[in-house]
């Protein structure tokens, strides 16, 4: 098999993997919006936006870093994708198909998320906070477990 054409095929699966993983981000995006909706004020719903946030970034982490391996994999082949492109028709409009459909799903979720920032800006921006908080305090626990095991190792 040639290089051209396996590099085809992996772009191909990075961007399924990148559509399923959008779509599951537009499914929490519009989970947060009814969680806001139902009652902006309450603890509960704001605890759930919150782990809602949390788990969309994981999410976003891991579209950025699929990007990232795309771009790389593409750049390998667009010296000769012009001429090695009619070659697999079925594979090229495949990719091009992926990359509306990723494109037409992460519209979907800027409009989702700028109509939830809109609709409520203060729960967001104190959902934002708790969701920040929660970060900074898994990074200090991490470096302290990381920074505790290396003095023991050290001492």
């Amino acid at each position: 098999m040639d290089q051209f054409l396996l590099q085809l095929r992996i772009l191909n699966e990075i961007l399924e993997k990148k559509q399923q993983t959008l779509t599951q981000i537009l499914n929490i995006t519009e989970n947060q919006k009814a969680a806001l909706s139902a009652n902006p004020r309450d603890a509960d719903a704001m605890r759930l936006y919150s782990g809602m946030m949390n788990e969309k970034q994981k999410l976003i982490d891991s579209v950025n870093e699929s990007d990232k391996v795309f771009e790389r994999g593409y750049k390998e082949i667009s010296a000769v994708f012009e001429a090695e492109a009619p070659k697999h028709p079925g594979l090229v409009k495949r990719m091009q198909d992926g990359v509306r459909r990723v494109t037409a799903l992460d519209t979907r979720i800027r409009v989702q998320e700028a109509r939830i920032n809109a609709a409520h800006p203060k729960a967001v921006k104190t959902a934002d906070n708790m969701s920040a908080r929660k970060r900074v305090a898994r990074i200090y626990e991490k470096n302290k477990t990381y920074n505790k095991n290396n003095r023991r190792a050290d001492g």
